[in-house]
């Protein structure tokens, strides 16, 4: 196997749950569309995607199913025609390729309830199925810059560098949250000495780091942020958890608006389950020793596998991605306490979340499938404090609740 390829440690079997199966988006380039078509499966399987979107077709979904899916959870496609026949996403899933600085990066979508669980053979023993996916996505290197901030360009060894530190941040024993709100303290450091000196300021902003106790640097992150700056974050990815058509997303947009403006209540199809701002500020999010594990290791995957990086994110935007993660993690995991009657939040509810997450924010969400949407998702996770103004939305602490 290729030297430039990092394999996460993490584990991964298919139980055949059906979950890759519904609601997101499964492209599929022409010649497989044609390929297809040629069988009758009982109606049109594919919709037309815009030409900004990549491949050119999308198998339609029956009620957030994918239409080749059938009622016993088994694949119409896999059954009729064989593994091989199957779109390349629905062969990879839940495996996730990205080219970063000539190294190819793997991570998996935790969106698949056994990779949240931990459970299955280890990645690194299933070669084959490795080789043939980072073969079928291609030798496509990201095409713009690595940045800082989007601005001050750096290098492949300064990139991780910084991951390095705020990965040490995430392994420390401190809530999660805290943990977050000194990495983006960090950032906005490195960002503040990118603009006065370059990249000449980045070494000794990094060195200091390890000098400053991580209580200090939370609140330093939150301080920087306004809870106000992250309704439009969440409005964004939270507009996506609706049903299927433009009644359902236009609907699903003004039910988030209100919510933010805590005049309504949240729904969540993902989750079953709806609660009101109030409702949910009462839950506290105190997730257990399980649950911080899972959360942790949640955050150190995607970060260690470059999920920052991809596309045309920067390290700052990238690193807000995961922190709109964590953001829509808490308040969809207190939601479903709420829903309940219950006065703290479950393993089962955090972990349901994590799986929401990773569809409406970080790996399948239709945002950063081109178009103006992409743009301006980009935009809006650029902003320079924006992950302590998440947390301070989600989760204020009583210091900030006295200044509001």
């Amino acid at each position: 196997m290729a030297k430039d390829l990092q394999i996460p440690k993490e584990r991964f079997t298919c139980q055949s749950c059906g979950r890759c199966c519904r609601m997101w988006t499964i492209t599929v380039d022409e010649a497989r569309v044609e390929q297809l078509r040629r069988e009758d499966w009982g109606g049109e399987p594919f919709k037309k995607r815009l030409a900004t979107e990549g491949d050119s077709h999308a198998v339609r979904m029956v009620h957030g199913r994918c239409f080749f899916l059938d009622e016993e959870n088994r694949c119409r496609i896999h059954g009729r025609l064989g593994y091989e026949a199957k779109p390349e996403g629905c062969k990879a899933f839940p495996l996730l390729v990205a080219r970063v600085a000539g190294t190819t990066h793997l991570r998996l979508s935790f969106y698949c309830p056994t990779v949240s669980e931990g459970r299955g053979k280890p990645l690194p023993e299933q070669k084959r199925w490795i080789q043939s996916t980072v073969k079928a996505a291609g030798d496509v290197e990201r095409s713009v810059p690595l940045t800082l901030d989007g601005e001050l360009q750096i290098s492949s060894r300064e990139l991780e560098q910084i991951e390095d530190a705020l990965c040490e941040l995430l392994e420390r024993d401190e809530p999660v949250s805290d943990r977050l709100a000194a990495c983006g303290a960090l950032l906005q450091r490195l960002c503040a000495r990118g603009q006065a000196q370059g990249k000449a300021g980045l070494a000794p902003a990094l060195r200091e780091v390890g000098q400053i106790d991580l209580a200090t640097l939370a609140a330093e992150g939150r301080a920087a942020g306004s809870a106000s700056a992250a309704g439009p974050v969440l409005s964004l990815f939270l507009g996506h958890d609706c049903g299927p058509g433009s009644l359902a997303r236009m609907g699903r947009f003004f039910g988030v608006r209100l919510f933010n403006l805590k005049l309504g209540r949240l729904r969540s199809r993902l989750m079953g389950a709806r609660a009101s701002w109030r409702a949910i500020q009462r839950v506290p999010f105190e997730p257990s020793p399980t649950s911080r594990g899972l959360l942790t290791r949640y955050l150190l995957h995607k970060l260690r596998a470059r999920r920052a990086v991809t596309g045309e994110h920067s390290l700052l935007s990238g690193f807000h991605l995961l922190a709109a993660a964590y953001a829509v993690i808490s308040l969809l995991s207190r939601m479903r306490a709420a829903d309940q009657e219950r006065e703290a939040v479950t393993d089962e509810d955090v972990e349901m979340a994590v799986q929401a997450a990773d569809l409406l924010v970080v790996e399948h969400s239709a945002l950063y499938q081109g178009g103006m949407l992409a743009q301006l998702t980009e935009a809006v996770l650029g902003q320079a404090h924006l992950c302590g103004a998440l947390l301070n939305r989600v989760e204020p602490t009583q210091a900030v609740r006295a200044n509001k």
